[in-house]
Parts: structure tokens; sequence; C-alpha cells
């Protein structure tokens, strides 16, 4: 603990002296402020964070400049994440397992089956959700942050070398998981055998058979040229890797009131367009992989009876997360909140 705040302590200094140089380099703009981003130059979080950028300077006529950190500037993204919460940056991208050791009642975005095979009734329930934008983010709020937005990097696919339309068929395939009890959890459900594994370990991995699957979105699997060692591409969005745009309460509530406006606004706007962005990107390189199978190599979507099954099978994990969020009685109302609202958009939407 010590050490961690030694090192957040020193990631602080770096933060002045780059805010200090950077001020002197030419007129300083009214208000600079700053954004850790947990992924790398191009991709969709950093789109996203392009486009705040944009709109925050655009909005306020210049007067607002947002410097944007990638990934490894300010340590991990878990260090980006204590960064906010300390106030050394006033903005941060991060998924939800980066706070959940703070917010532990934010591992329901592990639970799989829970967000829909529509994408526009995801993009909406990201924007509307009571469960997320109030009873969860009430949560953050009392811990120093809060949840400006959520948006998606794309719906999760299986990669395996068999094909997987049952449960019944996971049973005893290696399947490569984050390090999580709950996704441990759910895949035993299945009857697979979860192999914990870090990212960086993968396709080595997938191409030496220590694992045999693997979940990510399109445009991941794609760049990482993981159907090189799979033979089956898997539509199962069985779900979603979500993001979290953060930004330290104390900051938020001191900004005047027009300022604080031009955030929230600039905010409500980039949600559709990040959601457009991402679902051409991982429809592109989802048709890229296609187009480059070998023979053998077969792409099929689950159909909705097959989800179903899946579904039903995958509420085994809800006990663990209950139990891992240690605030069961909320975690169950949370939990029972999102599903009829997810219920609720997907009949709006005839699904």
């Amino acid at each position: 603990m010590k050490k961690r705040m030694m090192r957040c302590a020193s990631l602080t200094l770096v933060l002045v002296f780059l805010f200090v140089f950077a001020g002197g380099a030419a007129a300083a703009p009214k208000y600079q402020w700053r954004l850790a981003c947990e992924t790398i130059a191009g991709s969709i979080a950093d789109l996203y964070a392009q486009e705040f950028a944009r709109l925050l300077k655009e909005k306020s006529n210049g007067d607002i400049q947002l410097d944007i950190f990638h990934s490894g500037t300010l340590g991990t993204p878990t260090e980006m994440f204590e960064l906010t919460l300390n106030g050394a940056v006033e903005f941060c991208l991060t998924g939800p397992s980066q706070s959940s050791s703070i917010v532990p009642e934010n591992q329901i975005m592990g639970l799989q089956f829970l967000f829909s095979d529509d994408p526009i009734v995801n993009r909406d329930f990201f924007a509307q959700s009571k469960a997320l934008n109030v009873m969860l983010n009430d949560i953050y709020r009392e811990k120093g942050l809060s949840v400006l937005s959520y948006f998606t990097e794309g719906a999760m696919f299986w990669t395996a070398n068999k094909a997987i339309r049952t449960p019944d068929d996971f049973k005893g395939v290696k399947i490569r998981v984050m390090p999580s009890e709950l996704l441990v959890e759910t895949y035993r459900a299945y009857g697979a055998n979860p192999t914990p594994l870090s990212f960086t370990e993968l396709y080595s991995g997938l191409q030496l058979n220590v694992v045999e699957g693997q979940e990510n979105a399109p445009a991941t699997i794609q760049e990482m040229k993981f159907m090189d060692v799979q033979k089956f591409l898997i539509g199962s969005r069985h779900n979603m890797y979500v993001m979290q745009h953060l930004v330290n309460v104390g900051f938020l509530d001191s900004l005047p009131e027009d300022v604080r406006k031009i955030v929230l606004d600039s905010v409500d706007e980039v949600r559709p367009y990040i959601h457009d962005v991402q679902e051409e990107l991982n429809k592109t390189r989802l048709q890229m992989m296609i187009d480059d199978f070998k023979s053998g190599q077969e792409y099929y979507d689950l159909t909705h009876e097959e989800r179903e099954a899946f579904k039903e099978i995958a509420k085994k994990a809800d006990a663990k997360y209950f139990e891992l969020s240690r605030n069961p009685e909320f975690a169950k109302e949370l939990l029972e909140t999102f599903r009829a609202e997810m219920a609720e958009l997907e009949s709006k939407r005839g699904k």
C-alpha cells in the first residue's frame, strides 16, 4: 500500500511538470484539464477522448484544453484511476475492473448475457439506464468520482478450435479468461475449464494449446491475429467490453454552471459518435477476418434460442456477483433493475 502511494505521488509530480511545461510553450487557455486513457492512441477509447476534447474546445470557444495521456504514460490503468480519484487528473477512461476494488458493485458488468445482441438497444441502455447512471453512479459519487458515461468497445465474440453452439459444447474446453472470480465461475457453470492468462501471453497460449479458446471484440481478435491459430469464430455477443468515462467529483462540482454544462453537453454528443465508430470498426474488422479464412475455418452467429440456453446457465454466477459486491442487497436490486430495463428496451424494439 505504501509503495502504491509513493508511486501515485511520483506520477502526480510528473503531471505537474508536464502541465507547467505545456502551459509555458504557448498562451495557456482559461481551463487546462487532463484525461488519462488506459488504451493506446488510435483505439476506440482514444477516439472518444479526442472527440470529447474537440467538443470542449469548440463549445468553449477555445477556453478549454483537454490533454490526453495514453496507456503507460501515467502508470497502469489502476494507477490512472487512482490519480483521478485523488484529483491529480480530472478525467479518465478505464474499464470497470480497474475500479472494482473501490466500487465492487460495478462487477455487474462481468456477468454474461446481460446485454442485448441488438447494438441499438445497448446504445440506448447506456444512455438511459437508471441502474448504471443513477444507482451505480451514486455509489461512485460516495467515493469521490462520477461516471459521466459508459460506452462499449464492442460485443464480445468467442473463438475456439471446436464449434460451440450449446453449453454442453464448452465441456472441458480450456478457455482463457482475465483474472476474475466472476468469469471463472461463469465458465465453470458452462462446464468449461477457465484458465486465467495475461493478454500478452494469449496468442502463444492459443498457438501452443495452453488454452483452446478466448473472448474478445472482433476488432481486437483481428488486430491480434487470433484467428491465425483458431478454427471457429462465434458471434456469441455474450458480453460487452465496457469503458467508463470518470470524473473527479470535487473538480466537477467546483466548475461554474456554464462550464459544467459544456462538459455534460459534450458527453451527450460524444455518446452516439463513439457508438457509430465502434460499430463500423468492429463490422469492418469482422469482415476482414472472414475474407481471410482458410479451409476449415468457420464463422457463425448464435441464434436467439442458443443465446437463451447460455443465458439461463450464466445466471448461476449471480450469487458470486452478490458475494463479490460486498453489498449483496444493493447488488440484487441493481441486477433486477438492469435486467428489467434491458427487457423493456428489447420489447420496444420487438426483440
